[in-house]
């Protein structure tokens, strides 16, 4: 199989993450939005990383590498390449609290309003967009 192949399954399974974080919207449960938003983020970058042969580490936050290997490209102007990179790490960061809670005790349940998942769902399907267009135009 090509790296065009498993990058095309990344991307694929992104895309069924980021339905699942619109459901748990429809359900008032923020916290799934944001862990899921991050898991099809994340699963979106690496497909994009997959399908021009970049390595990437095995951390959830990827903004160095995507600020770094990606510019290598021209895929993106600067400032796209920056949403990306600023979008998958920020929701690396929240990926752990919408898990385990926060460090004072929070549960994950409490800590993020329809707010923060609205935007996080934005974000993350303007980034998967984003990706699958430059996929597409690459002949992906």
């Amino acid at each position: 199989m090509t790296p065009r192949g498993p990058a095309r399954a990344f991307i694929k399974d992104a895309a069924i993450i980021l339905a699942e974080a619109s459901l748990s919207l429809q359900h008032a449960h923020y916290h799934r939005v944001m862990r899921k938003c991050q898991e099809a983020a994340e699963l979106a970058v690496k497909g994009l990383f997959k399908n021009f042969g970049i390595e990437y580490p095995k951390s959830h936050i990827l903004g160095r590498v995507i600020r770094k290997e990606l510019a290598k490209f021209a895929l993106f102007d600067r400032e796209i390449l920056d949403r990306i990179a600023y979008i998958s790490d920020s929701l690396a960061f929240d990926r752990e609290p919408a898990f385990y809670g926060s460090i004072e005790g929070i549960p994950a349940s409490e800590l993020y309003d329809q707010e923060d998942a609205a935007e996080a769902l934005e974000n993350t399907n303007w980034l998967i967009e984003t990706i699958e267009k430059v996929m597409s135009e690459e002949g992906s």
